[in-house]
């Protein structure tokens, strides 16, 4: 079917480079980011950013790095998207890589792609000192905002030193990034994928793939240079780098990056942003603040008693009700963009109450990473979004008769491949080149898309029919007794036995002075009110209460697989 069109002026950019050009045109000084260091605030403009792009290009080309391979680590700084950009504007191929990750997996990565050059930010230098010696492919080791006594190796440099060789080159003509004639379908980024099923590939996307990405984004999403953003979540995946850093400048937002998770709320107070990018938990963190603080104040079953009063006033009205609850977040939010995991729809719909809109999207790394997103004058309940104007998507059934299968999609924005893994890239492909996403779920006749489960998470109850843990876990999330959950099939005591199994870490500030036995008791009557609601082999037969939360990985997701 025919796509729906922007109802907003959307800007096009063929590369990165070309964004950074354009933006630096129609924004020039305004701010591109403001972040902090030791407590102090600097603002970054967009030209800063075509500066720095260009001198990096240049030192590359000098130092002999330009078109290799190049690594970035560490926290969200705008150097570390300027040599995102810098890389891949000579030809480089840029590797982001989670700055959480362990030394062994972090060199592995290193050397599986024989790195030249490793640039991070200044946090991570006293991790990165005892890990020279591993990395025998880097020429030239780079730290941002360095201060203090510099290492003996004679690799090592500054940043600023970069810049300080790079800007004498560009002044004595060196023009590598504007001469240099990008190649959109060729390999730009290697994206090491999460690892919350234990294995970590490495997505290959091309400059196509990204802006293609970041176009859709900038299409589906009504912003404009009036908003402001928080950057909160990690640099390194592609759902915050192609939203946070490559859509969002090109419609010239100004972006606050968030210094530290302890400080996020703050920092929202404080910034005061319009628009926010984030995955459920941390929406589910700010609507415990939203009710702590009601809470506080007794106000708990005024507002309970507003909310459904509230969704049939205009949005103007509604903030205004809710005035508190907004000025809590800076007094300016009204919209978050949430993906990276199914969200609640309670948690839409109360925000909306409220005044603050939330558009749920769906997306994959591999997809770099944009499938679909809820266009902000047309969300639909449950729905994980419309399929965006580049891609396609189909349901992949293995019987007519089933309801659901899983989701294929094709278009610009699908990988090129893993690297160095061709059997793994065949595996996720179809025969006609679409590629599998591992998520099942159905779309309706307007293009958009429900997600009713993981492939690889999928129970197979007793009887032999699928039972999907995240339908259950979302039934149960509900309850305010319940901070965490995950749902198992756990081997039975008959053979072939499948015991479905609700693995729960309570909201322990809920049972002050209550025993383990009671907690207990609370969760299973929780467990025994869902039940009712389902099939029979749907039904959780067991509950194991955890004391502590469930391990995550940087962008707040479950592992799964380390779960016993």
């Amino acid at each position: 079917m025919k796509k729906s069109q922007p109802t907003h002026k959307v800007y096009e950019f063929d590369t990165f480079y070309e964004g950074v050009v354009k933006q630096a045109e129609r924004y020039g000084d305004k701010d591109r980011y403001v972040y902090k260091r030791k407590k102090q605030e600097f603002h970054f403009t967009y030209n800063d950013m075509l500066a720095h792009v260009n001198y990096l290009s240049s030192a590359m080309n000098v130092l002999g790095v330009a078109g290799k391979f190049t690594g970035v680590t560490g926290d969200t700084h705008p150097d570390y998207v300027a040599t995102y950009i810098a890389t891949t504007s000579c030809g480089g191929v840029i590797v982001p890589l989670d700055k959480e990750i362990s030394a062994e997996q972090f060199t592995n990565f290193v050397n599986l792609c024989e790195l030249q050059m490793l640039v991070y930010t200044a946090s991570m230098h006293k991790k990165m000192l005892p890990l020279y010696d591993q990395m025998p492919t880097v020429k030239y080791i780079v730290c941002m905002d360095f201060e203090g006594e510099k290492p003996e190796d004679p690799r090592f440099m500054t940043l600023a030193e970069m810049l300080e060789i790079g800007k004498k080159a560009y002044d004595e003509g060196d023009r590598t990034a504007e001469n240099h004639v990008v190649d959109k379908d060729a390999v730009c980024t290697i994206l090491f994928t999460s690892g919350t099923t234990g294995t970590s590939k490495g997505v290959m996307l091309s400059q196509r793939n990204l802006t293609t990405s970041a176009y859709d984004c900038c299409a589906i999403i009504d912003a404009s240079t009036d908003d402001t953003l928080v950057s909160v979540l990690p640099i390194h995946h592609a759902y915050e780098f192609t939203i946070s850093q490559l859509a969002a400048p090109n419609i010239g937002i100004s972006i606050f990056i968030n210094d530290s998770i302890k400080n996020t709320l703050r920092n929202f107070a404080n910034f005061k942003p319009t628009g926010l990018i984030l995955v459920p938990l941390y929406v589910e963190t700010m609507q415990k603040k939203i009710w702590a603080e009601i809470e506080k104040k007794g106000k708990t079953k005024l507002v309970k008693t507003m909310i459904p009063i509230a969704r049939r006033l205009p949005r103007s009205i509604r903030r205004k009700i809710f005035k508190d609850i907004i000025d809590a977040f800076g007094g300016r939010l009204k919209f978050i963009v949430c993906g990276g995991a199914p969200l609640r729809t309670e948690l839409i719909q109360e925000f909306d109450a409220f005044g603050i809109k939330i558009c749920e999207g769906y997306g994959i790394t591999e997809c770099s990473p944009l499938i679909s997103c809820n266009p902000f004058n047309k969300r639909k309940p449950h729905s994980a979004g419309l399929v965006v104007n580049h891609m396609e998507a189909r349901i992949d059934k293995e019987s007519p008769e089933d309801e659901t299968g899983e989701i294929t999609v094709h278009g610009d924005a699908v990988m090129l491949g893993y690297y160095k893994n061709p059997e793994a890239t065949a595996a996720v492909m179809t025969e006609d080149g679409w590629f599998k996403t591992g998520d099942i779920g159905y779309m309706d006749k307007e293009d958009y898309i429900y997600i009713t489960g993981r492939k690889k998470n999928v129970i197979i109850a007793s009887n032999g029919k699928n039972v999907f843990p995240e339908e259950l876990e979302e039934h149960l999330g509900v309850s305010e007794l319940i901070s965490e959950i995950v749902v198992v099939g756990r081997k039975g005591e008959e053979p072939g036995e499948v015991v479905i199994t609700a693995l729960v870490y309570p909201d322990y500030d809920k049972f002050e002075g209550k025993s383990k036995e009671e907690i207990q008791t609370a969760i299973e009557a929780e467990v025994d009110a869902v039940n009712k609601k389902l099939p029979t082999f749907k039904h959780i037969k067991c509950v194991e209460i955890r004391e502590t939360e469930f391990e995550k990985n940087t962008s707040r997701k479950i592992m799964r697989y380390k779960i016993k």
